[in-house]
């Protein structure tokens, strides 16, 4: 019984001792695979050594996320029309577009910022007259320059306007007909009455227009929040623009999320001088990248292979000796050094051989 434990606990000893050199010789070609190692003669005293060679490489980390756009809106309008409600178009609109239809009667966008307030014919004098001759005149039914006068011109023009239209030709524009919009084209938003099937009796908010404040927000999660320096830059991007950006400050949602309020470096808007290519949608999402840790590219060598005195100076092993270099930048187990070529072979791992002295 004895015997037969004991040659039991030989078998278990030597299938150990078998499966321990195969695992240290698949890690021995898994390194070989990626460095190139050199064998010292048996007997020498010395250790095996590695070598690694500089190539062109960069380092850096960031953090791909999305940047929200937020325009806020505000009511330009509220209806004017008694009646049922038969379509809306709500979204993207320009000069002379319709915004919604009440009992076939269609509202219209024009661009201004006074409100229209009353009816509008002949001999009436005013701003809104002057916005309503600009809106004929971008509409290539009128000539010459606004002058707020409606007269026999105006009227004709917005008779040709109205034909077409394929509406009465009335000559006349009743109260609740047009909306002043401060910049068109824009997005616009509908009131919540404002649905199609909807019964109208007027006073109903029925217009929402951006207010021009474009606030770019990021909003991360409480772990992504702690991974993301203050120093942080961010790099948004919409269709062929990239800007710069900067965190100027962080609140918390009700959701736990941080806000994380971003500007331009100088504190302008992140968009520039290239707000006007965003849409006007309450809110955009922009493609983004945090950049953690800025990307510095040069001669690359394994981290390992960078060594530091007691000084604070650092060093390479090359085939010619200690080699000094700067140390630009790490990540990822690779070091980005000044010093040496691309091309230089290093000591990956440490060593000795041939008299080569072993780092530090």
């Amino acid at each position: 019984m004895g015997a037969r434990r004991r040659g039991r606990a030989l078998m278990v000893t030597v299938a150990a001792l078998v499966a321990l050199a195969l695992a240290g010789g698949a890690g021995w070609w898994a390194a070989r695979a990626t460095l190139e190692p050199q064998t010292v003669a048996e007997g020498t005293g010395a250790r095996e050594v590695v070598w690694a060679e500089a190539t062109t490489s960069s380092v850096g980390r960031s953090l791909p996320l999305s940047t929200t756009l937020r325009q806020p809106a505000r009511t330009v309008a509220a209806n004017a029309l008694p009646g049922v409600v038969l379509e809306t178009s709500p979204g993207e609109v320009d000069q002379g577009g319709t915004l919604y239809v009440v009992a076939g009667t269609p509202v219209r966008a024009v661009e201004g910022t006074v409100p229209f307030y009353r009816d509008l014919a002949t001999k009436v004098k005013g701003d809104d007259v002057a916005q309503l001759q600009q809106a004929l005149i971008d509409l290539e039914h009128l000539t010459g320059e606004p002058d707020g006068d409606f007269g026999p011109r105006t009227q004709r023009a917005l008779k040709a306007w109205q034909k077409a239209l394929g509406i009465p030709q009335t000559g006349t524009v009743t109260l609740g007909e047009l909306v002043a919009i401060d910049r068109l084209p824009t997005t616009v938003q509908l009131g919540e009455s404002i649905v199609r099937g909807a019964s109208l009796g007027g006073g109903e908010e029925a217009v929402l227009a951006p207010t021009g404040e474009q606030n770019f927000v990021l909003v991360v999660t409480s772990d992504q929040a702690r991974m993301i320096p203050a120093e942080a830059t961010v790099q948004v991007t919409w269709q062929e623009h990239t800007w710069p950006a900067v965190i100027a400050g962080s609140t918390q949602d009700d959701f736990g999320n941080t806000e994380l309020e971003l500007t331009a470096p100088d504190g302008g808007p992140v968009c520039a001088d290239a707000c006007d290519t965003l849409p006007g949608d309450a809110q955009v999402t922009l493609r983004s990248e945090i950049v953690i840790v800025p990307e510095i590219s040069g001669t690359a060598v394994p981290a390992a292979a960078v060594h530091t005195r007691a000084d604070g100076t650092a060093y390479v092993i090359t085939e010619q000796g200690e080699t000094d270099v700067t140390v630009e930048g790490s990540g990822g187990g690779v070091a980005i050094v000044e010093g040496i070529e691309v091309g230089t072979r290093v000591q990956a791992l440490a060593g000795t051989t041939g008299g080569m002295p072993a780092p530090a």
